[in-house]
Formats: structure tokens, sequence, C-alpha cells
């Protein structure tokens, strides 16, 4: 269940913020890495860059769509994640940018399985579009939109991280991911209570 507010009990458990914590931005990093590398290596096994190479050359227009597609993933990855937590919560989420990053950010306590939701709906939403696309347009077009797929799934680490996490806590925490920081809540345990 999600909350506008924070229920009576619940008590402080972590908070995960990649601006402030050097140890989860390496993580995030070296994660966005490595499923670039990968996701790169699969690329060409699956097509030749030739293609490609060869319909960008000859069209110029090609680097400016090329470019357009990269850029207008950014709000689209954004606008997914803020459209499923207004769905699930019924409150408007705040935009905006923060060091090198955009996000979409409420301040809703959302329950694990909905924060989860919310945080891989891009990757799995915009990563079935682009497959699609990939295997519908002629084959010039491929590493285009492939490179769209490499920056969805590459962008999406820090949100894999955090569902990853978060498995590891207690069912029943609560998550406010303000686009900035992400505070989890846990419900006092008994002991506590007395």
């Amino acid at each position: 269940m999600n909350h506008r507010t924070l229920p009576a009990g619940y008590r402080p458990r972590e908070v995960m913020d990649f601006v402030r914590s050097r140890r989860q931005l390496k993580i995030v990093c070296f994660g966005a890495l490595a499923a670039t590398l990968v996701m790169a290596a699969l690329g060409l096994i699956l097509r030749p860059v030739a293609p490609s190479w060869r319909f960008l050359c000859e069209k110029p227009w090609a680097w400016a769509a090329l470019a357009g597609m990269l850029i207008a993933y950014i709000p689209l990855h954004e606008l997914t994640h803020g459209a499923l937590m207004r769905l699930l919560s019924g409150v408007r989420p705040k935009y905006g940018f923060s060091l090198c990053y955009a996000y979409a950010g409420s301040t809703v306590w959302f329950d694990r399985r909905s924060h989860a939701v919310i945080a891989l709906a891009p990757l799995i939403l915009w990563g079935a579009v682009l497959a699609v696309l990939e295997r519908t347009l002629p084959d010039a077009w491929f590493w285009l939109i492939y490179l769209v797929q490499i920056s969805n799934v590459s962008g999406s680490a820090g949100d894999v991280y955090c569902v990853v996490h978060l498995r590891r806590l207690p069912r029943d925490i609560l998550i406010q991911d303000t686009g900035t920081r992400m505070r989890v809540y846990a419900p006092r345990s008994n002991e506590e209570q007395k």
C-alpha cells in the first residue's frame, strides 16, 4: 500500500543517495559501464556495424536523428517513472536535473512492490519498444536504434541497483524517492515499541 504521509510506527532504515554516497555512485557507474560493454558485444554478434555506418555517412541527417533519439530518450525515461508514480499514488511527481542526471520524484511513500514497478518500467517498456524497432526497421537503422537501447539498459543501472538492494530488506518497508534521494523506512519491531 502507498501512503501520502508516513504511517505511524515507522522508523528510518537507510538512505540511498547517488549524489552524496560515493560508494553507491561507484556501484551504479560500474554497473552502467558493464551493461554498456555487454550490450555492445551482444550487438556486434547480432549485426555488423557497416550498414549503419554507411547509412550515417551517406545521409548526414541520420546523425541528427541519432542525436535526437538519444536526447529524447532521457525525458521519456523519466516521464515513464513519473507516469507510474502518479498512477500508483494519485500525486503529481516532480521532475528535474541534478548534477549529470535527470529525475522524477515524489513525496509519496511507496511499498516495495510499487517502487519496483516504478523503477523498472522504463527499462521494460522502452526495451520492448526498441527491440520491436530493431527487428522491423531496415538493417541500416539497427545500430542507431540499438545505441538508444544501450542507453536504455545502462541508464537503468541505478534503477536495477535500487530494486535488487531493496529486495534484501523486509517486505513491509516504505520508500520515498524524491528523485535525488531515497529514504527507506521500516516498521518498528515489537521490542522497540515497548
